[in-house]
C-alpha cells in the first residue's frame, strides 16, 4: 500500500495546504493499488487549510473509486468539526452534528435547491449570528457569507459548497473559508468571450478586479432582479479584508492569490475547484457601510478604465443589503 503523509507546521497552514493540494492532484499510482492518507502529523484549526485539503482528497477518492484509506489524528478536534466525514471516511462527527459556538462554525455543507437566492440572506444571517459579534461586525460577516455563497452558486456549476469559520480570541482574529469542487474561476471566466484568450495567471488576477464576471446562474431571476451579479464580489471581499486589518486568499486551478496590507502575492498550486478565505481583525473600529461604500466607489472608478468591465455595481454588491 502506498502512503501519503499529510502534515502541517503551526503558523504555516495555508501555504502548506496549497502544497498538499498540489501534491494530491499530482499523485499517480496504478489503478489496482490503494493509497493511505496519514493524518497523524496534521493538526489544524485553520478553516482554509482544512477545507482545501478535505476537498482535494474528496476529488481524489471520486476519481479513484474510493481506493484509499486514512489514518486519522485522534488528538485533534478535526473529528469534532466533521473533517473526516467531509472526506468520506466513517470517523468522527457527522457534518452538522457538532454544535457551533461563538468561537467557531464547524464544517457545514450547503446544497443549492431550487431558487436558492431566497435562502442566501437568511442562512448568511444565521451563520453570522453564531459568532456573536456586535452589530457592525455581524453586518460585515453576514455580507461576507452572502457574497461567498452567492459567488459559488452563480459560477461554480456545482450543487454544493462547504464552509467553516474560526475565531482566535486572544489574537482578535477571525477566518471564514468557503470551498467547492466546481469548474474553477478560470474555466468560468473563459466561457465569456472577452476572457477566452487570457492566461490562467492573468485570469486569477482579473477575477479579483471590479466589474469582471462570467455568466451567472440566472435561470430563476428576472432581468432587473436585485441579485443579478455585478462582478464586484471578489473585489469587495479582498479590499474589505485588507481594510479590516486582515487578508484575502483565493485558490483555484493552478494558482492562489493572496492579498494583505503588503500587497498581492501569487502562489503555484493545483486544485480542481475554488476555495476562498477571508481573515480579519475583530477589534477594528469600522463602520461597515462607510468602508464598503468607499471601496465600491473606488472600484466603479477603476472599472471605467477596463474595456471588459461592467461599469456600475448592482444592488447586490452596492445598495441591496438587508440589515
Amino acid at each position: 500500500m502506498n502512503q501519503y503523509k499529510i502534515k502541517t507546521t503551526y503558523g504555516k497552514g495555508n501555504r502548506q495546504a496549497l502544497d498538499i493540494a498540489s501534491d494530491i492532484s499530482s499523485i499517480n499510482i496504478a489503478e489496482t493499488e490503494t493509497l493511505c492518507f496519514d493524518f497523524t502529523e496534521y493538526c489544524e484549526n485553520n478553516p482554509f487549510s482544512n477545507l482545501l485539503v478535505a476537498n482535494s482528497i474528496r476529488t481524489y477518492r471520486q476519481k479513484h473509486q474510493n481506493k484509499c484509506q486514512l489514518t486519522p489524528n485522534h488528538k485533534t478536534y478535526l473529528s469534532h468539526l466533521g473533517f473526516y466525514q467531509m472526506i468520506g471516511a466513517d470517523y468522527g462527527k457527522q457534518l452538522g452534528e457538532a454544535r457551533s459556538s461563538d468561537n467557531y462554525v464547524p464544517i457545514t455543507r450547503i446544497t443549492f435547491d431550487g431558487d436558492f437566492y431566497g435562502t442566501i440572506d437568511r442562512r448568511s444571517e444565521e451563520l453570522a449570528a453564531l459568532l456573536k459579534f456586535d452589530k457592525q461586525l455581524s453586518l460585515f460577516l453576514k455580507y461576507l457569507f452572502v457574497e461567498t455563497i452567492r459567488n459559488t452558486y452563480e459560477h461554480a456549476e456545482i450543487g454544493e459548497l462547504y464552509l467553516s469559520a474560526q475565531k482566535w480570541q486572544s489574537k482578535s482574529l477571525l477566518e471564514i473559508a468557503i470551498s467547492d469542487t466546481g469548474c474553477g474561476v478560470c474555466n468560468s471566466l473563459r466561457k465569456y468571450k472577452a476572457y477566452s484568450d487570457e492566461s490562467e495567471e492573468s485570469l486569477i488576477r482579473l477575477a479579483c478586479e471590479p466589474g469582471v464576471s462570467s455568466r451567472s446562474n440566472f435561470k430563476y431571476l428576472e432581468r432587473d432582479d436585485a441579485w443579478r451579479n455585478s462582478g464586484y464580489g471578489l473585489f469587495l471581499m479582498r479590499k474589505l479584508a485588507v481594510a479590516y486589518g486582515g487578508s484575502f486568499l483565493l485558490c483555484s486551478g493552478n494558482y492562489a492569490l493572496r492579498e494583505d496590507k503588503n500587497g498581492i502575492e501569487l502562489y503555484k498550486t493545483k486544485y480542481e475547484g475554488t476555495t476562498v478565505a477571508i481573515r480579519i481583525k475583530t477589534d477594528m473600529d469600522c463602520d461597515f457601510e462607510t468602508v464598503r461604500g468607499r471601496i465600491l466607489t473606488e472600484g466603479e472608478i477603476k472599472s471605467l478604465d477596463a474595456q471588459t468591465s461592467i461599469h456600475s455595481a448592482s444592488r447586490s454588491s452596492g445598495g441591496h443589503y438587508n440589515r
